[in-house]
């Protein structure tokens, strides 16, 4: 096992929070979402106060960490825990609405000033008489009734007339929680299924939702930047951390000339079809925002279908599934057991398991080429089951890592009390547990 002095220290500083608590790290009544963890809704969010905590105790011992790296950013939390810190981070991510939440996260934290705008971008919106819909895309009767899509467009047009992109990202991102409140599709599922009529009957006011949401988001980022500067970590209207988020897919990107010190993430537990469609779930958002303010560049294909950013996600391709089987097979043994098992089964829940794992294996292989040698790495994994078998993913993970000459040094097991995922589909049920594995470089 390769195990150092400072694993074995890390190991003990890990365990010692349980002792007086068994189900510590579950955070049960403990992970609520503050300052700019709340500005958005987001599937499958982590904890920070987790995500937190295990930074803190791989600082503690490993002094050289400056930048944290997380190739799967999400709505990015691992980025807000990193800026509470003081610490330089780069994100990745292939859903736009995860790029544009990570940019209003990073700031700047004009917050009088957006107080202001937010005024001035609320009167314009209560007193638009424009009766054309702003916006057009296939589907958008089926998904938003007649009122909802003109109060939808007064405020996107008054969204387009703020003159300051900063402010726009702010209100956008408000926006697409607003867009997600108002559309026909359940909030019960993250992938778009229409309501009952019953239900969009009951749809409320765009207009009066928005502005909740507006008002709450000024909050959070006031909290936000009175957080940092009490920390010490605040630079005139800026966090002191250095942040790059790019628009990117994890298992086709080139690594940067750049190491980074530590990577903390959560990759997606399966093919986002029978997990969580992050790319569903974003799909009527990103309809109703101006991509173009967005500052990393985004590909264009992704936005074309509702299932397009989950077609292009880990294992969105079910071709060559043979050749990407013998890719794997001498990586890892617990995938092929699972295989086994499940051909038993049904052959053909195999193919997405396969696929996905192949995309995984070639996403981690790029994460670890962007690591200084000894650098930690968090993995939070969810083992969900195909077929009613449970796939392994926190062992077939270590496995794939371990062949990449990467050091197993911990993993711990929590509850899941509160993280919202997918309650069932045709081919997979969600998870109760969560494992966290850490490894070295």
């Amino acid at each position: 096992m390769n195990r150092t002095d400072r694993d074995t220290t890390i190991i003990n500083k890990i365990k010692a929070y349980s002792l007086s608590d068994d189900s510590y790290w579950s955070f049960k009544g403990r992970s609520d979402r503050q300052h700019c963890h709340a500005l958005i809704q987001y599937p499958a969010m982590m904890v920070p106060q987790m995500q937190g905590e295990l930074i803190d105790v791989i600082r503690s011992e490993d002094r050289d960490i400056k930048t944290v790296f997380d190739p799967f950013v999400g709505s990015g939390t691992t980025l807000g825990e990193s800026m509470m810190r003081g610490l330089d981070f780069v994100g990745h991510d292939i859903n736009p609405l995860a790029i544009l939440a990570c940019e209003v996260k990073s700031g700047p934290l004009f917050t009088k000033k957006l107080e202001e705008k937010a005024t001035n971008l609320l009167f314009h919106i209560e007193n638009n008489t424009n009766d054309t819909v702003a916006v057009n895309f296939p589907g958008i009767d089926k998904w938003f009734i007649p009122n909802v899509q003109l109060e939808l467009s007064a405020i996107y047009l008054a969204i387009k007339s703020e003159p300051s992109k900063w402010a726009r990202k702010i209100f956008w991102l408000a926006l697409s929680n607003t867009v997600r409140a108002t559309c026909n599709s359940r909030s019960s599922t993250y992938k778009l299924h229409i309501k009952s009529e019953e239900q969009i009957d009951k749809v409320g006011s765009p207009k009066e939702i928005f502005k909740k949401n507006i008002l709450k988001s000024i909050e959070n980022i006031k909290i936000q930047k009175q957080l940092l500067a009490e920390k010490g970590y605040l630079s005139r209207t800026k966090g002191v951390s250095k942040i790059k988020i790019r628009n990117v897919d994890a298992k086709l990107r080139k690594p940067s000339k750049i190491k980074y010190d530590l990577l903390i993430s959560s990759p997606p537990y399966g093919d986002n079809a029978t997990t969580v469609t992050y790319g569903q779930f974003s799909y009527l958002p990103l309809q109703w925002i101006d991509i173009s303010d967005i500052n990393e560049s985004i590909q264009p294909k992704l936005l074309e279908l509702q299932n397009s950013i989950d077609n292009s996600s880990l294992g969105g391709s079910l071709k060559e599934i043979n050749e990407k089987y013998r890719a794997l097979e001498n990586k890892s043994p617990s995938l092929n057991k699972c295989v086994a098992e499940i051909n038993s089964v049904n052959p053909d829940n195999t193919r997405k398991l396969i696929s996905f794992t192949y995309d995984l294996n070639l996403a981690i292989t790029n994460s670890v080429q962007e690591l200084r040698k000894d650098a930690y790495m968090i993995w939070t994994l969810g083992n969900r089951r195909i077929s009613n078998i449970e796939v392994p993913l926190d062992l077939i993970m270590r496995e794939l890592l371990e062949s990449l000459d990467c050091k197993f040094v911990y993993q711990l097991e929590r509850d899941i009390p509160n993280k919202r995922m997918p309650n069932r589909n045709k081919i997979a049920t969600t998870m109760g547990k969560e494992t966290v594995l850490i490894m070295r470089r």
